[in-house]
């Protein structure tokens, strides 16, 4: 008779429990921490800022896009053009805003920005506008000084920053592992300027390393200056790093350019290795402007990759493609729109190692690349671009 009453309360204990009422999270199969297949209930407004017409911007936002595609936040796509070392994002912008493209993205026509070629009275109006908070739902920021410029507690929009040297040492965010706000978040590949000299060093081991910055703090981030001084120190060479004022309009690239040789002209006498940073060149005068390290054997390094490897530059290892960022960049978006703190995703993302070598440039100076680096090498050229 007990296990008889036993059982019979069990029973009705289990069907009790099959109505306690769920909570909604439970029902929807969503949680706290978001849900990419959750349907949003509106489509969230997208802005877009960049430091510059720059090849790295327009990338990262063509994957992007692919990356939201792939989630299933955009569809159809193809239509979107873009070429490998393409400069301009704004044609890729208008296209985004033209189309209807995504249940839950709308990618504003009139919210695109340049800061290159923006007076201060317009970067203080787009700085209110995002204030008011009232047409905005996040910020897609691109290099370096627009995410110094956007990071900050003036707004509450979410920011995405990309493509900056490294966002923390530039103050954009706290750390790593935390950005220090609660709308601000950015991309860290914080070793692969480090890693990028490690590799020069061990195939030249060279006595002095030349390098070239725009002379401002947040010129020595996009050079990776401090990166050079402590890789030196462990390394036991010596660095030479010498500034140069940027262009500051597109009538002031000439003198930029004999500054920049004159420059090239020095460190050529006095190292034995250029590491060639991240600067404004147009890719039909990097061959003129690297000339003295030619005519002086001497291997020049490219942070950027690739495209400098094609148009004159010895040897490059840098990021193989824009992919990788692309789909990180699109998981963290859709989680911060569906109400992920920025503050607690992660941000850390590196890049698969691509080295690019031309063997012109190799002729030119005297270097025989070991096959070693041959039989790794992604992509080698033949001739100069």
């Amino acid at each position: 008779m007990r296990s008889i009453t036993r059982i019979a309360f069990a029973l009705m204990l289990i069907i009790a429990l099959l109505f306690i009422p769920q909570p909604i999270s439970a029902v929807n199969g969503s949680n706290e921490q978001g849900d990419e297949n959750q349907q949003p209930v509106k489509k969230y407004r997208i802005a877009y800022c960049e430091t510059e017409p720059w090849l790295n911007y327009a990338g990262t936002l063509f994957s992007l896009v692919k990356g939201l595609e792939s989630m299933g936040w955009v569809t159809n796509s193809s239509g979107l053009v873009y070429q490998e070392g393409q400069m301009e994002s704004k044609g890729m912008w208008e296209w985004l805003a033209q189309q209807d493209i995504s249940q839950h993205l709308e990618f504003i026509g009139d919210a695109h920005y340049t800061l290159s070629i923006m007076s201060e009275t317009q970067k203080q109006q787009m700085l209110s506008r995002f204030a008011n908070n009232t047409d905005i739902d996040m910020v897609i920021a691109m290099g370096t000084s627009a995410g110094v410029l956007l990071a900050n507690d003036l707004h509450s929009i979410p920011v995405m920053v990309f493509s900056t040297s490294n966002a923390v040492r530039s103050g954009i965010i706290k750390s790593e592992t935390d950005s220090g706000s609660n709308h601000i978040w950015a991309h860290m590949d914080a070793r692969i300027y480090k890693r990028q000299m490690n590799v020069f060093y061990d195939l030249f081991k060279f006595n002095c390393m030349g390098l070239v910055y725009e002379n401002s703090s947040v010129g020595r981030v996009y050079a990776a200056v401090d990166d050079a001084l402590d890789l030196s120190q462990e390394m036991g060479f010596e660095v030479i790093a010498m500034p140069i004022k940027e262009p500051v309009n597109p009538n002031d690239k000439e003198r930029y350019y004999r500054d920049l040789l004159a420059i090239h002209r020095e460190l050529a006498e006095r190292v034995d290795a250029m590491y060639l940073t991240m600067a404004p060149i147009e890719p039909t005068r990097l061959y003129e402007l690297l000339q003295p390290f030619y005519e002086k054997n001497i291997p020049v390094f490219s942070q950027l990759g690739t495209e400098e490897v094609m148009t004159g530059a010895l040897i490059s290892v840098a990021r193989a493609d824009f992919s990788g960022i692309g789909k990180f960049g699109a998981e963290n978006m859709i989680k911060i729109l569906q109400g992920n703190s920025p503050q607690t995703l992660p941000q850390v993302f590196e890049n698969v190692p691509h080295i690019a070598l031309n063997m012109e440039v190799a002729r030119k100076i005297g270097y025989k690349p070991p096959f070693e680096i041959l039989l790794v090498a992604d992509e080698i050229y033949q001739a100069i671009k």
